[in-house]
């Protein structure tokens, strides 16, 4: 569990530098599943809920900005107060 707790800050406080593995990590946590990976998109499942797609940008290292804006909306990260 710490370490779920200590991605989320990631996510809230280091937008910049969280990577597609990340992204993956705290989706399966949430309950996601990857249904579909196609080039650089992946799209995620989760019974009950929207698909969420995330885009590893080509040649870069990091996911852009507002990827990680649309998890953190998503999984209401914001309303996690003890993180």
């Amino acid at each position: 569990m710490q370490d779920n707790e200590k991605l989320i800050r990631k996510f809230l406080n280091d937008k910049m530098h969280i990577t597609v593995e990340d992204c993956d990590k705290l989706l399966t946590t949430y309950g996601f599943k990857l249904r579909k990976s196609s080039g650089s998109h992946r799209v995620y499942h989760r019974k009950g809920g929207k698909p969420v797609t995330v885009v590893n940008p080509k040649g870069k290292k990091y996911v852009k900005p507002g990827y990680v804006n649309l998890l953190i909306k998503c999984l209401n990260l914001e309303e996690q107060d003890g993180y």
